[in-house]
């Protein structure tokens, strides 16, 4: 018998699956006690309603998701015959999405340029205001922003070969980003790779969001970039490399997008 767990790493390692992505599987795959050869849709059905009374709806339908996933390249091998994949829904509701305003970014900018400490390689207060220029120019994951290279960037443009989807993406630097990076030191091929490593990184922006009074992750980031962008008309699955043509409703903060309509006039 072949244990969900271990069915689950094989196949992160053979489809090249993200570590991000490989963790969720793994943590995941703990909670399910099946193997691969007699998994059951009964068994799926029955696991998604407990985990509901339990979980957030959308953590649960993405458990669906991934274990459909699983179910789906077992068949290929000739293993879970007893599902037919036809599991119950479930019904979830995104909530806003939040991202960093201009002035909040600004407000990052601000103290990330007087940030004490840094890497072997360059100080922080160098280090994060290219990094949250380039982040916030280019809508990029952090994964791809640590994997860019210098002989990626012509002119104003970064094609990059996303590491999640595997497809290329054609990024825009706006004059900011570019002084940014051009004020970096060069250490290897990487513009940030070979200066911060991907737990650094993490780390550091956690600080930096707490020293700013602020809320949020570096996804915060990524949702800003999708939502200015949005803004100047540009959509935000365009901006972010995504093939789906709804993405806004996962990254646009709709706050901000109607901040600045102005109110319909007063009844008085």
């Amino acid at each position: 018998m072949t244990p969900i767990r271990d069915f689950a790493r094989r196949y992160c390692l053979t489809n090249g699956v993200t570590h991000g992505y490989a963790r969720q599987f793994d943590i995941l795959a703990k909670r399910l006690p099946w193997d691969m050869e007699t998994i059951t849709t009964e068994q799926i059905d029955t696991y998604l309603t407990q985990a509901l009374a339990k979980l957030r709806p959308i953590t649960v339908h993405r458990h669906r998701r991934m274990i459909l996933t699983l179910v789906r390249a077992a068949q290929a091998k000739g293993l879970a015959a007893g599902c037919d994949c036809k599991v119950r829904r479930v019904k979830y509701t995104l909530p806003p999405v939040r991202a960093w305003s201009l002035d909040e970014m600004r407000q990052l900018l601000a103290v990330a340029s007087q940030m004490p400490g840094g890497t072997r390689k360059c100080p922080y207060r160098i280090l994060l205001p290219a990094y949250l220029q380039v982040g916030f120019s280019t809508g990029l994951r952090r994964g791809d922003l640590l994997a860019i290279e210098h002989a990626d960037i012509r002119g104003n443009l970064i094609a990059v070969t996303q590491q999640k989807t595997g497809k290329t993406h054609v990024a825009l630097l706006n004059d900011a980003a570019l002084a940014a990076i051009a004020s970096l030191p060069k250490k290897g091929r990487r513009v940030f790779g070979d200066l911060v490593s991907d737990v650094q990184i993490v780390r550091v922006l956690r600080r930096l969001v707490k020293s700013a009074g602020l809320c949020g992750t570096g996804k915060y980031l990524r949702r800003s970039s999708a939502t200015y962008a949005e803004m100047q008309g540009f959509s935000a699955s365009r901006q972010l490399g995504h093939r789906s043509k709804d993405m806004a409703r996962f990254y646009v903060d709709e706050v901000l997008l109607t901040e600045n309509r102005p109110p319909l006039p007063s009844l008085n």
